[in-house]
């Protein structure tokens, strides 16, 4: 059976992941979408750092990483490979199996083609899922494929069947019929259940699936509230539904890109300055009220950061008297010598100079 997205613009006519297709009642979907994108070094490091909490799907635990813009590739110790291919990646989910007593009962599902089986990689918590999904999109997003978050109202749909027709109460086929919806998406807080038929958008008769992603999703994906008419066993109703604004998705900085191929396994060259930035969260940007910045993540042993005393957690406000506009906007402020930067620490600003011979950090 023909299993669509819905609630994602970039996907109204593709088929959801075969994973959801065989999900059982257990399987519960999860509603997601990153803070921020990290940087490429950033996304490297964090991948090195849930290495142990990833298994495939047969068990097999992770022996190694290889990333470069091309894709990120999982190779397991019972000789399987997991591999998602940047440029044909479209879309991700996490799921949940809470029936399920052994270790990594959590997914992260890429969709990456109708062809093929889509490629997924079990994980031992939420958290750890949320890290992947936010890892790998930095990663396709830095490879010039940034993922479409837009219109991701979260859940999916199709034609309705005749059993979808008589549970929901009506008397024709008609309309789509709701057939997942993402714990803690839009979908949900506006209300909907797995089962409705939406009848109508903001007054648009909804007839099949198809017409309503051809001619009717691409208008509502532009708004940020609309009306969607359901009938929910016997009863209509009307839900309110709002998508994420603009500024509540991560914009990929321009200048996320990737230089040489990264391995998540190789030796890293420790930087001069000595310390791993990644961008602000939306927390953070509301706090500093319309400033611009970069954290300081980590501070690498032995670096110039160390040694001035820099912490993880500062936010680089200016260099040299510039504002640091992202965690990647930082390398063309640095001069050769001095230079100057001015921390936010525990709310109070301050100023560390640091001499050094390079522009890189």
């Amino acid at each position: 059976m023909r299993k669509c997205s819905l609630f994602a613009a970039v996907l109204l006519l593709s088929a959801l992941f075969p994973l959801v297709a065989h999900a059982q009642p257990q399987m519960e979907a999860h509603y997601f979408i990153p803070e921020y994108y990290p940087t490429v070094e950033e996304a490297v490091g964090r991948l090195k750092n849930i290495q142990p909490m990833l298994m495939g799907g047969e068990d097999g635990i992770l022996r190694s990483v290889e990333v470069d813009r091309f894709g990120i590739r999982f190779f397991w110790t019972v000789g399987q490979a997991t591999i998602i291919p940047f440029d044909t990646l479209s879309r991700m989910r996490i799921f949940h199996n809470t029936t399920f007593e052994g270790p990594c009962p959590w997914f992260v599902a890429a969709k990456v083609s109708e062809e093929v089986d889509q490629p997924f990689v079990r994980t031992t918590t939420k958290d750890v899922s949320q890290n992947l999904y936010s890892i790998i999109a930095s990663l396709t997003a830095a490879a010039g494929h940034p993922l479409e978050l837009a219109g991701n109202l979260g859940g999916s749909s199709d034609n309705p069947t005749e059993k979808d027709v008589k549970n929901a109460g009506l008397k024709k086929k008609t309309g789509v019929v709701v057939n997942l919806v993402e714990i803690g998406s839009p979908a949900e807080k506006a209300g909907m259940k797995t089962g409705d038929i939406i009848l109508s958008a903001n007054g648009h008769v909804v007839e099949s699936y198809e017409k309503f992603g051809e001619e009717i999703w691409p208008s509502l994906v532009s708004s940020d509230r609309f009306a969607l008419e359901i009938m929910r066993k016997g009863k209509k109703q009307t839900l309110t539904v709002r998508l994420p604004s603009a500024e509540e998705l991560p914009v990929p900085p321009k200048s996320l890109t990737f230089g040489q191929a990264s391995s998540a396994q190789g030796e890293e060259r420790a930087p001069k300055l000595g310390f791993v930035l990644r961008n602000l969260t939306m927390q953070e940007k509301g706090l500093l009220k319309g400033r611009t910045g970069a954290v300081i993540l980590e501070i690498k042993p032995g670096g110039l950061a160390e040694a001035m005393k820099m912490q993880p957690g500062d936010i680089i406000l200016f260099c040299n008297g510039k504002a640091v506009p992202s965690a990647e906007g930082l390398s063309p402020l640095l001069a050769e010598g001095e230079n100057n930067f001015l921390l936010l620490r525990d709310g109070k600003e301050l100023t560390v100079g640091i001499n050094t011979v390079t522009a890189n950090y």
